[in-house]
């Protein structure tokens, strides 16, 4: 088989587990659609209350502090869902239902899937704020579909590396919600970095998630430059942790396709 014939062979199995994943999830229930608004949604309201008893003060950018959310939210849970799942995938490896196919289909099926779902609870939770009379049309739509994009490829790379080193070290699975809940709390959805003070900004800088909602805020709010944005170092980053993670899922399936052959032979 060549490699234009591999190529579409995987795209054609990545496409039925992608739509056999939309046809689990949400096909017969619309909970799960309605789940990837409601949280968002919640996390505006419970935040834009707290600013409010703290006074009135203006949003760090722009008119509504809604919208200034939903730009950091958005991003951050797409991150967090994405992120989350993928690492499950790698760390129970179920058996898979459709024939010749492997867990990186799968991975590469739920990472599109997640993240497109992100992109468009995003967009609809921004024309919805349009509509009701909000400021909220991106200054430079390219410059935040390519911070999404950074951000996506990141997810995939943290995913994967977070998945083998609980595969390698289970004892971690405990831990993985409470990691997950300080990276998601310290990603800068409800405030800038070149305002908070240094020595808290040279913690939370090195979260990746910050730098790729400060470049989608960059592309949003006309003439707003983040002095602290480092994508060499969110590039670099998710560099390493793809090549560590596709290295490391791709042993972990050559280790247990010897086991199981190992098995197989054992019984004959």
């Amino acid at each position: 088989m060549n490699l234009q014939a591999s190529a579409m062979l995987q795209a054609r199995v990545v496409v039925a587990l992608l739509l056999q994943r939309v046809r689990s999830e949400y096909t017969g229930s619309r909970a799960g659609y309605l789940w990837a608004f409601i949280e968002p949604m919640a996390w505006i309201f419970v935040l834009k209350f707290t600013l409010s008893m703290n006074g009135s003060r203006p949003p760090p950018l722009g008119d509504s502090y809604e919208v200034f959310l939903v730009t950091g939210i958005s991003m951050a849970r797409s991150w967090r869902m994405c992120g989350n799942q993928l690492a499950n995938i790698v760390i129970k490896r179920k058996r898979l239902s459709l024939p010749s196919t492997f867990h990186s289909d799968l991975i590469l099926a739920l990472w599109i899937l997640e993240m497109l779902t992100g992109l468009v609870v995003m967009s609809v939770l921004l024309v919805i704020m349009g509509i009701v009379g909000f400021e909220a049309m991106p200054a430079d739509i390219l410059t935040c579909l390519v911070a999404y994009g950074f951000l996506s490829f990141y997810t995939l790379a943290f995913g994967l590396t977070l998945g083998l080193i609980i595969t390698l070290a289970p004892g971690l699975r405990h831990f993985q919600q409470i990691f997950m809940l300080v990276m998601f709390m310290t990603c800068g959805f409800s405030f800038l970095m070149d305002r908070m003070p240094i020595a808290l900004r040279s913690i939370f800088s090195w979260n990746p998630v910050f730098h790729c909602i400060e470049f989608f805020r960059e592309g949003f709010y006309a003439g707003y430059e983040c002095r602290n944005l480092d994508l060499v170092y969110v590039v670099a980053v998710t560099i390493v942790m793809l090549v560590i993670g596709m290295a490391g899922e791709r042993a972990l399936r050559h280790k247990r396709e010897v086991k199981s052959e190992g098995e197989a032979e054992e019984l004959i």
